[in-house]
């Protein structure tokens, strides 16, 4: 092995498991990663969600915490207290112990949230890009990001809007930015894909949400970003936790498990919304306990039309990608 290498260990597939690298990630840090190539799988998220939730049940002395996300949990130890060697074996006994991810059952909210799509504020962030960073940007015809999006999956902008519409998508995990959570379409066929800006904004409203790649964001406050925009949704982080769905905290998403569900709204509810969650703090979120079978999920995605219909989808992207400019 490459004495600069950063893969420490592995633990080589079996059955229906994927091969686990252990990178290292610092001093404190030990990454799990399922497998050398990104995907976007699920199910690697469900598996992840049970190993972690069986690390944090040992409760070994030097565990800090633990950050699951699609493909990988980070993992952060006192190495003075906890050899990483020691850690590593835990967590291979682990996976060894998981024969499989059928019979699990994942605490999991559903979250509805409006979305206004070609709203003022998202029109303003692609403006300003346009002025500011690239002028000739291909991904920003007509002020907007929906019509490249269309063009890279070789549909309609009414599709791309139906599809983002008519899935849940699921939080693999938090991060990029406080607040901020990973989500993921679980209709396959509503599995859209684009590149990011080359390169990225300077700015984007609290409250935007885009796409990169396959992965949904809502930004939680103006920032920066990179994430093809289409539209502004409600406050997803309050820093002042005034409102009571912040006074524990000032997320409203949980680590792993939640689902966001999106519903067509004005840009005036928009604005009406966030003026009743900052200002007068009365607004009352739509949020639903829930449980994601994932038995009954992957029963879903074997029927005919569903697997049909991410085929043919997926054959259109591949068209779509020629067609579309390069960012």
């Amino acid at each position: 092995m490459n004495k600069y290498g950063v893969i420490i260990d592995t633990l080589p597939p079996k059955g229906g498991r994927i091969e686990i690298l252990f990178r290292q990630a610092g001093d404190g840090f030990i990454q799990v990663e399922y497998g050398y190539e990104q995907r976007v799988e699920l199910l690697d998220s469900f598996r992840i969600l049970a190993a972690d939730a069986k690390i944090k049940r040992k409760n070994a002395h030097g565990l800090i915490e633990t950050l699951p996300s699609l493909r990988a949990n980070m993992i952060h130890f006192d190495p003075t207290v906890l050899s990483p060697q020691k850690l590593i074996d835990m967590i291979k006994e682990i996976e060894e112990s998981i024969p499989g991810v059928d019979d699990m059952v994942i605490e999991s909210r559903i979250i509805t949230l409006p979305i206004a799509f070609e709203d003022s504020q998202t029109k303003k962030a692609v403006e300003l890009y346009l002025k500011q960073v690239r002028p000739d940007a291909p991904n920003c015809a007509d002020g907007y990001n929906l019509e490249y999006m269309a063009i890279c999956n070789g549909c309609t902008v009414a599709d791309i809007k139906h599809m983002l519409l008519n899935t849940e998508w699921y939080n693999s995990g938090c991060g990029f930015w406080p607040g901020g959570g990973f989500f993921w379409p679980l209709d396959p066929r509503s599995k859209m894909n684009v590149p990011k800006y080359n390169p990225p904004r300077i700015w984007t409203p609290e409250g935007a949400v885009g796409i990169g790649g396959a992965c949904l964001f809502t930004y939680t406050t103006a920032t920066g970003g990179g994430y093809q925009l289409f539209g502004r949704t409600i406050p997803t982080f309050q820093f002042a936790m005034k409102h009571p769905m912040f006074k524990d905290g000032p997320f409203l998403y949980r680590p792993s498990g939640d689902r966001i569900r999106f519903v067509e709204a004005s840009e005036k509810d928009i604005l009406d919304i966030h003026e009743h969650v900052h200002d007068k703090t009365d607004y009352e979120y739509q949020i639903e306990d829930g449980e994601l079978v994932v038995k009954d999920y992957l029963e879903f995605l074997s029927r005919d039309d569903v697997a049909k219909g991410a085929a043919d989808f997926l054959a259109r992207q591949k068209e779509g990608a020629k067609a579309a400019p390069r960012l």
